[in-house]
């Protein structure tokens, strides 16, 4: 950083609090530098436009002139006697124009105004594009800026036609503008000074230029390719804050605007040094101000500095002699202002200090005997510390340091290499010897800070001991290394407990996901999986073998194996409980047998020959009991020694009753499983054989009641026949819908229809065959997405079972309504009622909703509720019921609607 004394530092302040100032000066120099700039450009712009404006009127002017002329008689003549001296005349009552002529549609002149031209010969025309244009187009024309030729000088022409009778031009009038003439109307009050006006024809050449007035008809096409003025003959104003004339050729500012209604350009130019001259003048004069107001600055600065760096240089003098240990010296300031509060703080400060001294002397005292305290909890710390120099020497350890390198006292250390002690003795926790570099004291010397380095340490008893190591470099204030420091603590029976800890878990979250897998299965093979994949995680095995008991025979049957060879398999496929084998025996025995080294011996001969064959060395034989009963043998094998504690035993036992748990579970299952097939195989059966004779029956007795002439007790007889045989022939279709439905709910074949025309449909049924009147209501449609056929079915059941339990002649209630997004039917009966306690079961199959002996008892069992329920949950629906003794029962069951609007079911059912 750069050295400056105060007095320095307070003349470059002063200087520097007016530099804001001098960025507000240089920034309002260039503001105003832009807006005089903006409004010279808008001068010049709207006398721009005021030229223009004044040009188009003098063009408009001169075809007006032509237009009234070429109307008069005396021109179509074309006769030069008569038409000279008129048009001489009409010259000097007009003059706004240089000369006027008449000219035949040969292009020869026919009269002229001008009386200093010979009359002859006459000038000819005909070649010059204006005239050629007037006679094509029939209309006036305005010429580009020419040279004329008697006399020779700059103009342009108004040409109108003179036409004949018929409409079509027969000659040409021509008004002579001279360009001279056009500068004289436009330069005078509109112009300021060293404004310039140029006014340029469609081609880009100059008809005047007011800063040059005899301006050479050759250098008047010096703006023709001048893009600002070719903009504006296109129509586009412009404004140039900055450009090269192409004519004079120094820098100027100006606007260059379309004349209206014709195809030429008005410039208005001033130089850029005349414009600007008086903001340059006014800056010039800030400016001057400024370094004024910055000269006397400086002085007064130096003057302030001077006074007020004396007391600065008295206090820095005071304070060296205090860092000397002069406490006694003050200093003597009188400025009236914080400069003199501030050396009386500094006496009170020395002061201060002085009394202070005295403090740090006791403190320094207590210090050293903080230290001895410090060190004393150090030698008590349990965990070893020590401390090396950068070059690797042990200068300082700890009681327990100093135990745990078998060494007495510090002075043992003499400076000892850290390398040469630990070296030998340290390893990794795998085993491998650890090279220089990987010591924990030298990885602290080269600036690594690191906790919880896991090492092995050799004793000198021989046994090796787990330490974690935390280690840093100590560095002093500058961040210069002091020591290396390595603190370490003996985890060993720590990581044991830890380890032991972990291995329960393991085995806790083992019989978790054991139980898991094996509630959710029922099929014995997937069971037999979830064993091999289990074992293989919770057992730590390597090959393992399962087998089912037969205890009638006494022998067992294997039904899945992992890692044993195909000639093992093949061999222990069956195995009698008294086989050489240990399977056999923990079979036998019923309890775990465990091989720990086949190599050692204790092993059946057939289990050491499996052995080998495997390559295994361990052999863990396990009994699976369920319900005190032997459900089959789990063998697993190791291909190193596994030693098993008296807590693994268990852990191997519990195991054991959860897989004998499972398969017993699957042989239960499948056991259900045939039951189920056999009752369905039966109820098939028996429907089969009750439809025909049940059929024929019916047939036959409803074929008497209308052929046969009886007599009443016959009538009644037959009545009752067929009575009960269309009951039967009911139960038996019940029969066949609850055989079909047995597997679980058949695939249905949804179509969207109205529920209310369904319902609908089975009352008209019902009621042709029933005394009981059945009264419906619904108000509006029911769309649904649903098998009509089983939704029928479900109508059907609910209102033959209101009119079974209605008496005689009682009404049944139909509702079908809308509740939310489902469609809601209920089937209400005059009945009974149905008794609380029985209610939970009416959905059962055959079950008799009403207790013997209770009124509408009938004593017959349908499937009809059951079927219902069935159907109803297929759906995704639910079925309920609403009963009190007394009271009738109502029967509910609900869908989802078909997602669509309800304005078009409305609309569909009306």
């Amino acid at each position: 950083m750069l050295h400056l004394r105060i007095h320095a530092k307070l003349l470059v302040a002063f200087i520097i609090v007016l530099l804001p100032v001098l960025g507000l000066l240089l920034a309002d120099l260039l503001s105003d530098l832009d807006r005089t700039q903006q409004d010279i450009l808008d001068v010049q712009f709207m006398t721009a436009q005021a030229v223009a404006g004044q040009a188009s009127e003098t063009l408009d002017a001169a075809i007006s002139f032509g237009w009234a002329v070429s109307k008069d008689p005396l021109l179509r003549t074309l006769d030069p006697e008569q038409l000279d001296p008129h048009l001489k005349d009409l010259a000097a009552q007009s003059p706004l124009y240089d000369s006027v002529a008449v000219f035949d549609a040969a292009g020869v002149n026919r009269g002229w105004s001008n009386p200093t031209v010979p009359d002859e010969p006459r000038l000819w025309i005909g070649d010059r594009p204006y005239f050629q244009k007037v006679l094509a187009t029939n209309a006036p024309v305005i010429s580009e800026v020419l040279e004329l030729r008697r006399p020779i000088r700059t103009g342009l022409l108004v040409s109108t036609p003179i036409r004949g009778a018929d409409g079509q031009p027969i000659a040409v009038f021509n008004v002579v503008l001279r360009t001279d003439l056009l500068e004289q109307r436009y330069v005078g009050a509109r112009l300021q000074p060293g404004q310039e006006l140029f006014l340029a024809d469609q081609n880009g050449r100059l008809a005047f230029h007011t800063g040059h007035p005899e301006l050479s008809f050759e250098k008047s096409n010096t703006y023709a390719r001048f893009e600002p003025l070719r903009a504006a003959l296109r129509g586009t104003p412009s404004r140039m804050a900055q450009f090269t004339s192409p004519l004079q050729g120094d820098e100027r500012l100006g606007a260059f605007v379309p004349v209206p209604r014709y195809p030429w350009a008005v410039g208005v130019t001033i130089p850029t040094d005349v414009a600007m001259a008086p903001i340059h003048e006014r800056a010039r004069t800030r400016l001057l101000a400024f370094g004024c107001i910055l000269l006397l600055n400086i002085v007064l600065a130096a003057v302030l500095a001077r006074f007020y760096s004396r007391p600065v240089r008295q206090l820095r003098s005071a304070s060296q002699a205090l860092g000397r240990g002069e406490m006694g010296r003050r200093v003597y300031i009188s400025t009236g202002d914080e400069l003199e509060e501030l050396g009386t703080s500094f006496n009170e400060m020395a002061a201060h200090l002085a009394r202070r001294q005295v403090e740090v002397d006791a403190l320094r005292a207590q210090a050293e005997h903080q230290a001895q305290q410090l060190a004393a909890i150090i030698a008590s710390v349990p965990d070893a510390i020590f401390l090396t120099t950068p070059e690797g020497r042990l200068v300082d350890a700890n009681p327990a340091g100093l135990r745990l390198l078998g060494l007495g006292e510090r002075s043992e250390l003499g400076g000892s290499s850290a390398g040469d002690l630990l070296l030998q003795e340290v390893r990794h926790p795998d085993g491998r010897p650890m090279t220089p570099a990987e010591l924990p004291i030298r990885r602290a010397l080269a600036g690594e800070t690191f906790t919880d380095v896991e090492v092995l340490l050799r004793g000198r008893d021989g046994r090796d001991r787990l330490l974690s190591v935390h280690g840093a470099p100590v560095r002093d204030a500058s961040g210069r290394l002091l020591f290396g420091e390595v603190v370490v603590r003996d985890i060993t029976r720590r990581r044991k407990e830890e380890q032991e800890l972990s291995r329960m878990f393991e085995r806790e979250l083992a019989l978790s996901r054991i139980g898991q897998a094996l509630v959710s299965e029922t099929e014995l093979e997937r069971i037999a999986r979830v064993v091999i994949e289990q074992s293989l995680h919770a057992l730590g095995a390597d090959g393992i073998g399962l087998w089912l008991a037969d205890s009638e025979r006494e022998e067992l049957s294997m039904i899945t194996s992992h890692q044993l060879t195909a000639a093992a398999v093949e061999g222990l496929r069956r195995i009698p409980f008294d086989a050489p084998l240990l399977t056999a025996t923990a079979a036998r025995e019923e309890r775990i047998q465990v091989v720990e080294d086949v190599r050692e011996g204790g092993a059946p001969a057939r289990s050491g020959w499996l052995a080998r064959e495997g390559g295994y060395r361990g052999m863990v034989a396990i009994p699976l009991h369920a319900h005190e009963r032997l459900v089959g043998v789990m063998s697993y094998f190791t291909r190193e020694p596994r030693p098993v504690s008296t807590r693994a035993l268990e852990f191997h036992a519990m195991v054991g009753r959860l897989f004998a748990v499972a398969i017993e579970k699957a042989r239960l299952f499948q056991e259900l499983r045939t039951a189920l097939r056999l009752r369905e195989e039966f109820m098939s059966a028996a429907a089969h054989e009750l439809k025909t004779p049940v059929t024929s029956i019916q047939t036959w007795a409803e074929l008497l009641l209308n052929l046969e002439v009886l007599t009443p007790r016959q009538q009644k007889g037959l009545t009752t026949i067929a009575r009960n045989t269309r009951r039967i022939s009911r139960l038996v279709e019940h029969l066949f819908a609850a055989v079909r439905m047995a597997p679980g709910p058949p695939k249905l074949e949804r179509q969207r229809f109205d529920l209310h025309a369904l319902v609908k449909e089975q009352v008209e049924k019902f009621a042709r065959i029933t005394e009981n009147p059945i009264h419906i209501e619904a108000v509006e449609a029911l769309f649904i997405h649903a098998e009509r056929q089983l939704l029928g079915e479900v109508v059907a059941h609910l209102l033959e079972n209101a009119v079974r339990y209605s008496p005689p002649g009682g009404p049944v209630e139909l509702r079908a309504k809308r509740v939310g997004g489902e469609a809601v039917v209920s089937v209400h009966d005059q009945g009974p009622g149905i008794p609380p306690e029985r209610q939970p079961h009416v959905f059962e199959p055959l079950y008799e909703p009403l207790p013997p002996g209770a009124p509408g008892y009938t004593g017959v069992v349908y499937l009809g509720l059951h079927l219902s329920r069935q159907i109803i949950e297929a759906h995704g629906g639910r079925i309920w019921l609403e009963s009190h003794p007394g009271e009738g029962s109502t029967f509910c069951f609900s869908l989802p609607l078909s997602p669509t609007s309800a304005e078009e079911d409305s609309h569909t059912y009306s």
